[in-house]
């Protein structure tokens, strides 16, 4: 990430009209630029958006393009301020500034915005695509392509298309898709700017009528769009020399999912607009019929525009080799277990049961959401930091969907941030205790910096990642300051154990055998995890927890643990072992694999 300087139009430290404080200059495209700034009446970051420096030199000598360039960023407030919906960047507010350029005080325009660090849109879909897997892209559909149509729903509901629909200006606020830059974007209740902005848009994305005459877009540009991001989902991201303006089709679509997903991609990306889907409801009526034959392999009906399924003779033999697949993980799931009379594990497991009433999911103060663990009678495996082999009662509690973030941690910090100190490459509390340690983490990666008085997350696409090298001291104050507590040995194992999905050992390995782990690289954004059966992300991947070893805390204070799977002797006391460890480590330790997760009981 960039810091502000002399090139751009509000240098860092700048205080806008007494409420905005600029923290960092964020990127610039087109005729604008974006920073975060701290809102200081509210306590709370925001995005600053003003017209770039260099369109304003590049203008200056013309007072009739320079009036347009106005008139647009002010057409997108009035855009933006029409439309509040949960899948839709937020505009907070919209006023003038007097800043110094080059020596001269000048009025500046800018609008206050959402602020949402992280991953956009593109982050949580495959290069390669989702092709062949129709199970992993409907689960993408469904989680982020059908909120994001939600959201073109309300903005053509405002009477307003868009124009610019595209994955880079869809932002990631944790799992929530927000479609933001509304720069091009036109109300059928206003006068269009004509200027030479009128024939800008991204090419890959953009319908040909968009090219041809900008002006006479309509609903069906943007469903064009939407047409094209399905097709990156399913075939793999468009070359940047790909030809613009034509209908996309899937080369392979051997299933009857596949097939319907092509028929949809045809149509919505037809290029006369006459041939496309007439509205965006019409559209989402098509990707949720699609989305009926996930999983299914025999023939059917498929939605307008489909191709006739082909040649299935392949299924029996895929068929086969699941069922072989399925064998194998229940022999070797019983081979590892053992003969338990008491911890035995059914064959087939059944949905969890959860105490009555009680909410599955809630949100937790610092916005992560709380995912409910139901509990049970468990078996705590041998080894597990030194135990004996011993089965355990395990209460109900709530636990972190997703492990705590840099985003989350910094805010943590800066919250606390009159009682730390960092020097000497750690962050210390009051007490001399190391919550954190600061530095690369791998090469080219370095999560949180402090400058200025204040912690950062270095680069914004890493803040959606796992926090790492933080101390038990620094996991226990972080579940401390925001109500929860650190899980115990027993809750931890329970939830990832119990909350694998025994039926496909795919997105949910078992935390014990090391053949089941799927290794992470950092970054990784803690969005991109699969959840377990329980809905918990991240729980069954190489990346190590701090946990309490007993809820008791003995004469020397509590005892920590570290559990999880790891390739690395530096956390496993140097015996090279690799998943699964529980090892009890000193609480001022820290290690670039390892985080923590919160949890809360039900009556806390």
């Amino acid at each position: 990430m960039e810091s502000g300087s002399g090139g751009n139009v509000l240098p860092v430290g700048t205080i806008l009209n007494g409420k905005w404080v600029i923290l960092e200059f964020i990127a610039k495209g087109g005729m604008g630029e974006i920073y975060r700034a701290h809102q200081l009446n509210l306590k709370r970051d925001v995005a600053i958006k003003t017209v770039s420096r260099e369109w304003l030199e590049e203008i200056s000598e013309d007072p009739e393009e320079l009036e347009n360039a106005l008139k647009r960023f002010r057409q997108e407030v009035l855009t933006m301020v029409q439309i509040r919906h949960p899948n839709v960047l937020q505009l907070y507010d919209y006023e003038t500034a007097e800043v110094e350029l080059d020596g001269e005080t000048k009025e500046v325009e800018y609008i206050v915005l959402e602020y949402v660090p992280g991953l956009t849109l593109r982050d949580t879909m495959r290069e390669e695509g989702f092709h062949p897997d129709d199970q992993e892209l409907a689960a993408w559909m469904r989680r982020y392509f059908l909120p994001v149509i939600e959201g073109v729903k309300a903005i053509h509901s405002a009477g307003i298309f868009h124009r610019d629909i595209k994955p880079e200006n869809v932002l990631m606020d944790g799992e929530i898709p927000k479609i933001a830059d509304f720069g091009l974007a036109r109300s059928c209740r206003m006068s269009s700017v004509t200027c030479s902005l009128e024939i800008k848009g991204t090419p890959a994305y953009m319908a040909p009528e968009q090219f041809i005459d900008f002006k006479r877009s309509d609903q069906r540009t943007d469903i064009y769009s939407l047409g094209k991001i399905l097709y990156e989902a399913a075939a793999g991201r468009m070359p940047k020399n790909a030809v613009p303006f034509k209908q996309m089709a899937l080369k392979q679509a051997q299933t009857p999912f596949f097939e319907a997903i092509d028929g949809v991609v045809r149509k919505a990306t037809s290029e006369k607009p006459e041939d496309r889907y007439g509205s965006v409801e019409e559209f989402q009526a098509a990707v949720e019929a699609a989305l009926a034959y996930v999983g299914e392999r025999g023939p059917g009906p498929l939605p307008p525009g489909a191709r006739s399924p082909g040649n299935r003779r392949v299924w029996p033999f895929v068929a086969a080799l699941a069922v072989a697949l399925v064998l194998a993980g229940s022999f070797w799931f019983t081979h590892y277990y053992g003969e338990h009379s008491a911890g035995q594990r059914p064959q087939a497991w059944e949905t969890p049961v959860f105490p009555e009433g009680t909410p599955r999911r809630k949100p937790a103060s610092d916005g992560v959401a709380l995912i409910l663990v139901p509990g049970g009678r468990f078996t705590l495996p041998a080894g597990a930091a030194g135990e004996r082999e011993r089965h355990v009662e395990v209460a109900p509690f709530y636990m972190d969907e997703t492990p705590v973030t840099n985003h989350q941690f910094v805010n943590f910090l800066n919250s606390i941030g009159e009682r730390v100190e960092a020097r000497e490459g750690a962050v210390r509390d009051e007490e001399g205790h190391i919550l954190i340690y600061l530095g690369e983490v791998v090469e080219g990666y370095e999560p949180i910096v402090y400058r200025a008085g204040r912690f950062e997350v270095k680069n914004s696409g890493h803040a959606a990642c796992p926090v790492v090298r933080v101390t038990a001291y620094g996991a226990e104050a972080y579940a401390r300051f925001y109500g929860r507590r650190l899980p115990t040995m027993a809750e931890w194992l329970y939830a990832a154990a119990e909350g694998r999905d025994p039926a496909g050992f795919k997105d949910s390995e078992d935390v014990f055998p090391a053949s089941f782990f799927q290794k992470i690289e950092l970054p990784f954004p803690v969005m991109l995890f699969q959840p377990n059966r329980f809905g918990l992300k991240g729980l069954n991947r190489s990346l190590g927890s701090w946990v309490l070893d007993a809820r008791t805390t003995g004469e020397e204070g509590p005892s920590y643990v570290i559990v999880g799977g790891f390739d690395k002797g530096s956390v496993s006391g140097g015996t090279g072992q690799a998943g699964p460890i529980a090892v009890r480590r000193q609480p001022w330790e820290a290690f670039e694999e390892v985080g923590f997760r919160c949890v809360k009981d039900l009556d806390g």
